[in-house]
This record gives C-alpha cells, structure tokens and sequence, in this order.
C-alpha cells in the first residue's frame, strides 16, 4: 500500500452523530484517487467515471487523521481501475484502523472531454490485483 494522501477531520466535516459525513469520506476518496492515477499515468487529466465496492467500516471522529491509500490498479489503454484503503489514526494513541475502502475507474481524457490513450510505456500495467 503506498500512501496517497491526509485528511484532519474537523467539525465541520461531521453530522448529528459527530461522525464524519460519508459523502466527505467520498470527496476525499476520490481526490486520492485521481492523484495517485495522475501519478500512475503521468497525466493530470483524469476523471472519475466509475465508483464500486464502496464500504463504510469504521467511524471517523473530530480530531482523527484520515489517511488514503492506494492498494492495487489496473491500467487499460484510456482508464485506470484503482483500490483506495482508507485509515483512521489516532494521533493520541497512534493506533490504525481500517475505516474506508472502493474501487474506482478514472479516465485520461482530452480538453474536450473524450477519452484519450494514456501513455503506452504505462499501458497494461497493473498492481495488486
């Protein structure tokens, strides 16, 4: 698994039941994602065009540091298929716990929005799978 990226989760990042919104969970998610595929495919050109196996484990709370990462990919000749793990660690404690994990599908597109290739030399790649 090679880290991606941290989030701090504030207040104004939970609800009613002072645990972070799932939907807050999702737009980080797919921040990580698009990152850790710019770097896959040497490309800043990438959306998100598929999300799947979306599983909520673990509450976070105020205060807990939101780590992504990315745990396997699969590079086709326009799209990257991506895992993301998600970890809560307790800065008092320093313990880690599994919160988050999905899979997702980014394309490599043009200015215009269309898919393009991406780069031969990473074509047909793959980790973790």
């Amino acid at each position: 698994m090679e880290l991606i990226n941290r989030e701090l989760c504030l207040t104004s990042h939970v609800g009613t039941k002072e645990i972070l919104f799932g939907g807050q969970m999702l737009a980080w998610a797919d921040v990580a994602a698009s990152l850790w595929c710019m770097q896959l495919i040497h490309s800043d050109n990438v959306i998100t065009v598929h999300m799947s196996d979306i599983d909520f484990l673990a509450p976070v709370r105020v205060g807990e540091i939101v780590e992504f990462y990315g745990e396997g990919y699969k590079i086709g000749r326009t799209s990257v298929t991506v895992k993301i793990c998600v970890k809560i660690l307790d800065p008092r404690t320093g313990e880690r716990t599994e919160a988050f994990r999905y899979s997702c599908v980014m394309v490599n597109i043009d200015r215009n929005l269309r898919p393009r290739p991406v780069p031969k030399d990473v074509q047909g790649k793959s980790e973790g799978d």
